[in-house]
């Protein structure tokens, strides 16, 4: 019931035990019956339980607030005083039954300050000889000491409706217990690691949390805590679709790291993308147990992932930046949002639709593919199916293979249980198609990618043996050997040759090899598919073997012996590819571009090392689609569900 303002709350449980009357029944016999009936009501009166919820903080109502505070560690936090601090009470007594109780707490909606960077830590308090001592309390959930808000458990009590409650702690008065009594104290405060940083300021000021501390009770058990929800940053970005075999991570401190599901594994809106790897079979049961935080070596991981979260485009505000290249406008959405009117302004990028399938987003190859010591930069070693990709920096990029070899051993990678732990449910890995380079292109165009970190072009590796994660000291740096030992994809300068100008984003997207990708001309004397010319998409007998649609982008032109890029405009069955880096970016930083036509076409992007000043994100040519020393690939992993 709810008292005057600044006066104690008192929530009162009674349990009625409803009396009743006896009967005394005499003995009976085969020879003999008596009976009598009772002249005495027997009653059972009913015992009275009550259960008590004192605030004792000098709090308004029982909110307790973060307000104009900044990060603290967690040794700080456990003994602060003050604002952040809130007492309460729990008394009872029972007499027939037990009382089961909960705390638990609900958020504020006018809070601002995110979930996951908010401490939470709740203690018993006690006082022997006027000495005042605390003892943890493990939530119920985690049976952790401190938690992060939004890994607490969803509290189940019935009293919640709609509301969100996360629960801190079940406690319960066992029957015919007397004067039972405990004071608790729950603190809360900004996680330390909370310093990040937005064009100069940090990036929670002015932010506040407000909870309400609450306490239920009843007579049965209280339903036990479930899965909180997993950490969301504040871009609308869709969480990652973590398929069997992905693991986690973020990068500090030299070493790649197990990344917390709860906790700021990403943070698109300063251009920290999601990062994930699958490692190698001999420690794969390892990493898989290991907590969060805990480190993953280089030399465990053998392919490496970013996650393009799913996104829609202004494409009418990228058609008048013509050939200047411009921020482009993206705002992310999830799968119920599928309209590509024309006449809306924005459009969903086509790289989301696979198939039939409508996706919350693609994993992109962190870094062009490589290979074991096996492929020894020769046609006859490395156009071998039988290899197994590898995704890892500062490795030499594979090439010297057909466009039908590459998507054989990208196929393959999904079904692979043993090298890379992904059983094939509903994981798909494949060659990129130019619709998905294009998503990752536009999306380093946008406020999310390097244009928002720095406004600056994604330098190109202009490492002249082929590594993987090199940067240029510039963007159109000429080749060099100089730079393939000292700007690799961890250092700061070799970090600007990635699509977010930190080590989350995705590199050799400029430069390195060429990278063939599944974009290819319609066959003029097969309509609707594609020129095979030298790809190797044959089989034993010689037969043509086209992948399943889903699996490449089809482009049609006026003039098949043309490369003229104004066939761009129309390579869409007479309109505009939306979202494939083709017309819409046309002349983007003097990048090279050249169409396919009926005798190169195969689409690769990206350019080349010794192409310095016309390599880029918007650099794309024709190829044959056969062996060559210049062409690398890259794949896309998206989860397909049931």
């Amino acid at each position: 019931m709810n008292e005057k303002k600044n006066q104690k709350k008192k929530v009162l449980i009674l349990v009625l035990v409803l009396g009743l009357v006896l009967l005394t029944i005499g003995g009976t016999y085969a020879f003999f019956t008596y009976t009598r009936q009772g002249q005495k009501e027997n009653t059972l009166t009913t015992g009275v339980m009550y259960f008590v919820y004192d605030e004792l903080s000098e709090h308004p109502d029982n909110h307790i607030n973060i307000t104009n505070a900044f990060p603290k560690s967690d040794d700080d936090g456990k003994v602060q005083k003050g604002e952040g601090v809130f007492d309460f009470e729990v008394r009872a007594d029972t007499a027939g039954a037990d009382i089961n109780y909960e705390i638990y707490l609900t958020k504020d909606e006018g809070s601002t300050l995110p979930e996951y960077v908010v401490k939470t830590y709740l203690t018993k308090v006690t006082n022997m000889a006027e000495v005042e001592s605390e003892t943890p309390v493990p939530d119920i959930y985690n049976n952790s000491e401190i938690n992060l808000y939004n890994k607490l458990g969803m509290s189940k009590v019935p009293t919640l409706g709609e509301t969100e409650g996360r629960t801190l702690y079940q406690g319960k008065v066992t029957d015919g217990q007397k004067d039972y009594s405990e004071t608790y104290r729950y603190r809360m405060w900004i996680d330390e690691e909370a310093n990040k940083m937005v064009n100069g300021s940090w990036k929670y000021n002015d932010m506040t949390f407000s909870v309400k501390v609450n306490v239920y009770a009843q007579n049965d058990e209280i339903d036990k805590p479930t899965i909180p929800e997993t950490y969301k940053d504040e871009s609308g970005a869709n969480y990652p679709d973590l398929v069997e075999g992905l693991i986690p991570v973020y990068y500090k401190d030299g070493e790649w790291h197990k990344a917390d599901l709860y906790k700021d594994w990403y943070d698109y809106d300063i251009q920290e993308w999601a990062n994930a790897v699958t490692v190698t079979s001999e420690s794969r049961e390892q990493h898989n147990s290991d907590s969060a935080g805990s480190i993953i070596p280089i030399t465990d991981i053998n392919t490496m992932w970013v996650w393009i979260p799913r996104y829609e485009y202004d494409y009418q505000a990228l058609q008048k930046l013509g050939s200047t290249p411009g921020k482009i406008d993206v705002k992310f959405i999830d799968t119920t949002k599928t309209d590509v009117t024309e006449k809306a302004e924005y459009k969903v990028h086509p790289a989301f639709t696979f198939g039939n399938d409508e996706l919350t987003g693609i994993w992109y190859a962190k870094f062009e593919s490589s290979t074991s010591d096996e492929c020894n930069e020769n046609a006859e070693t490395c156009n071998n199916s039988d290899l197994k990709p590898k995704i890892i920096p500062n490795a030499t990029s594979w090439r010297y293979l057909q466009n039908a070899t590459a998507f054989a051993v990208s196929q393959e990678m999904g079904n692979d249980t043993t090298e890379y732990g992904f059983t094939g449910k509903n994981v798909d890995t494949h060659v990129s198609k130019n619709s998905e380079w294009g998503a990752v292109a536009y999306l380093s165009q946008s406020k999310y990618g390097k244009y928002g970190n720095d406004g600056e072009e994604v330098y190109i590796n202009n490492c002249s043996n082929y590594i993987t994660g090199i940067a240029g000291n510039t963007a159109d740096a000429s080749s060099s050997s100089d730079t393939c030992t000292k700007n690799t994809y961890q250092t700061r300068a070799g970090q600007k040759a990635s699509t977010t100008g930190n080590i989350t984003g995705v590199y050799d997207m400029n430069g390195g090899a060429w990278e063939r990708v599944m974009g290819v001309l319609e066959d003029s004397d097969n309509p609707t598919k594609p020129i095979l010319a030298s790809s190797g998409f044959v089989d034993e007998l010689g037969e043509k073997q086209i992948p399943v649609e889903k699996y490449y982008d089809l482009y049609t032109t006026s003039n098949p012996d043309s490369q003229s890029i104004e066939l761009t405009k129309t390579a869409c069955d007479g309109e505009i590819c939306y979202g494939h880096a083709l017309s819409e970016t046309l002349g983007w930083y003097g990048d090279f571009q050249a169409f396919i036509n009926s005798s190169y076409a195969w689409l690769a992007r990206g350019g080349h090392y010794l192409r310095n000043t016309t390599s880029g994100l918007y650099s794309y040519g024709g190829n044959i689609g056969d062996v060559d020393i210049s062409n690398s690939f890259r794949i896309a992993l998206v989860s397909v569900r049931e």
